[in-house]
């Protein structure tokens, strides 16, 4: 090989090797991939963001739930479509353990027979529930986010089984307090402009059910109804709460009722009507993907 030759090669290989190093620089295959935390289903932990594809577990349900169920303080959400009940539980959880919860919802879909009963539950549950009403008529409310003291999550994944399991969803949580601020004062600012709309109550209002036994139940959330059965137990937990069993296994019985403890005096000792055919009188809300119905007067609770 002669000299001009040679450098002839020695420079196309400088070349070469000059554009695969621009190639990788500018995001080709060589070039490095981010690393992003991968689902994990906890709570997020402070100083973490992760991105989170919804087809790659198809458990962007259960990352929503882990971050309510950490939350301490407050919830605030805004959701276009809610129909996911395990979703709904944990809120309902969360009030129930003296967070305070706050949402938004879309008129058109929060009055849908999907929707409806989602936000009859968190209605019921004494959960506020906005909807937006845009002055001019038009519009709709197509955000999706939830902010907790110290986390967030938002993307465009609505609270639906389809957007769980089937449409190509992107869902980002993170901890960030520059975003978690950020969001929240936009959460809180739709909050307090459509403070008193009523249309989720509304939307929500309760029908009746009539008389139905308590196997039922769980078909009439969100109803008015007389709800039957033959009471097992009448069981005080340690916090005083009294839950009314009307089968051997709660665990895996369909329905009970609630006596929180501050009522719990004004029905004396409920022990007396086990083996007894019972009726229990109120608005049917879900827990725990359970039906129930709370009993804070004696008038609700009857016998034949």
């Amino acid at each position: 090989m002669n000299a001009k030759l040679a450098r002839l090669l020695g420079a196309l290989v400088l070349v070469a090797g000059a554009l695969g190093l621009g190639y990788a620089a500018h995001g080709g295959p060589a070039a490095a991939t981010p690393v992003i935390p991968a689902a994990n289903v906890t709570a997020p932990p402070a100083g973490t963001t992760r991105v989170i594809y919804s087809l790659d577990a198809k458990q962007n349900d259960k990352e929503i739930i882990a971050l309510i169920a950490s939350a301490k303080s407050h919830i605030y959400f805004a959701m276009y479509e809610f129909t996911l009940k395990d979703v709904a539980d944990v809120l309902v959880a969360a009030k129930r353990r003296g967070v305070l919860v706050r949402g938004v919802v879309d008129a058109g879909e929060s009055a849908n027979s999907y929707d409806k009963p989602i936000i009859a539950e968190l209605v019921v549950a004494g959960i506020p529930v906005e909807t937006e009403k845009h002055a001019d008529g038009s519009g709709i409310m197509h955000i999706k986010a939830i902010v907790t003291d110290d986390a967030y999550a938002i993307g465009s994944y609505n609270w639906t089984s389809s957007a769980t399991t089937e449409n190509d969803e992107i869902l980002e949580i993170g901890t960030d307090p520059a975003l978690v601020a950020t969001y929240e004062n936009i959460l809180l600012k739709l909050l307090d402009a459509y403070q008193g709309t009523n249309a989720a109550a509304q939307a929500a209002a309760p029908v009746s059910a009539g008389t139905i036994p308590y196997t039922e139940a769980a078909n009439h959330i969100g109803e008015q109804a007389t709800v039957t059965g033959t009471l097992v137990d009448a069981h005080t937990s340690a916090s005083g709460t009294v839950f009314l069993d009307f089968c051997k296994s709660y665990k895996s019985c369909p329905f009970s009722g609630v006596i929180f403890a501050g009522d719990a005096a004004a029905f004396g000792d409920l022990s007396r009507l086990a083996g007894k055919a019972v009726s229990l009188t109120g608005t049917i809300s879900s827990y725990q993907g359970k039906a129930e119905i709370k009993l804070a007067d004696p008038s609700q609770l009857s016998t034949p």
